[in-house]
C-alpha cells in the first residue's frame, strides 16, 4: 500500500495536475499558442503516467517470457551425442550420454538414449541391460525408475533378430539344412 501511494504522489498525481490544467487551457484557448501549451501539458501527463503503466503491465507479462526461477547449473545438452549417433560414432555418443548422466544424475533421458542406441544401433542387449541396471541404480524418482523400466521392455521388443521375411525358394536348388 505504501509504495503505491509513493508512486502515486510521484507520478499519478503530477500527471493529474498536468492533465486537468491541459484541459482547462484547452477549453479557454483562444488562440494557437494557447492549444499548443494544452497540448504540451497533455504530453506532460502522458510522461508522467507513461512508467507506471508501462511497468505495471510489463512485469506481470515479463514473467511468462522471463520467469523467476533460476538453475542452479546449465542444463544437459544433447546436441553434441544426438550428432556423434548421426554420424555413425556409436561409443563416442555413449559417452556424452554417460558425462550427461553423470552430470545431472537425476535426468532419465541419458539413460533412455543409451539404453536406445544399445539395442537399436549397437544390437547388444547385454549392454542395454547393463546400462538399464545402471540407470535403475542411480535414479532417485520412482517415477523415472518406472518410466526407465517401461521403455527398456518396449525397446528389447526391437532387438529380435529374425529374418524381415522368410527366405524365398529356389525352384530347382536343393532344400538348404
Amino acid at each position: 500500500m505504501r509504495a503505491f501511494l509513493a508512486v502515486f504522489v510521484r507520478h499519478f498525481l503530477p500527471a493529474l495536475v498536468a492533465l486537468s490544467l491541459g484541459i482547462g487551457v484547452l477549453l479557454g484557448a483562444g488562440d494557437v499558442a494557447q492549444m499548443l501549451l494544452g497540448f504540451f501539458l497533455f504530453l506532460v501527463a502522458a510522461v508522467f503516467a507513461a512508467g507506471p503503466i508501462a511497468r505495471g503491465l510489463a512485469e506481470p507479462m515479463g514473467s511468462l517470457f522471463w520467469p523467476k526461477r533460476y538453475y542452479d547449473k546449465p542444463q544437459p545438452m544433447y546436441g553434441i551425442p544426438q550428432s556423434r549417433r548421426a554420424k555413425g560414432q556409436l561409443e563416442e555418443a555413449l559417452a556424452e550420454y554417460e558425462k550427461i548422466a553423470a552430470a545431472h544424475p537425476d535426468e532419465v533421458r541419458p539413460w533412455l538414449e543409451m539404453i536406445d542406441l544399445a539395442v537399436h544401433d549397437l544390437r547388444d542387449a547385454r549392454r542395454a541391460n547393463l546400462l538399464f541396471q545402471a540407470g535403475i541404480a542411480r535414479l532417485k524418482k520412482a517415477d523415472d525408475r518406472d518410466l526407465l523400466a517401461r521403455a527398456y521392455a518396449a525397446t528389447l521388443t526391437r532387438l529380435d533378430v529374425r529374418p524381415p521375411h522368410a527366405a524365398i525358394a529356389i525352384p530347382g536348388a536343393p532344400p538348404e539344412s
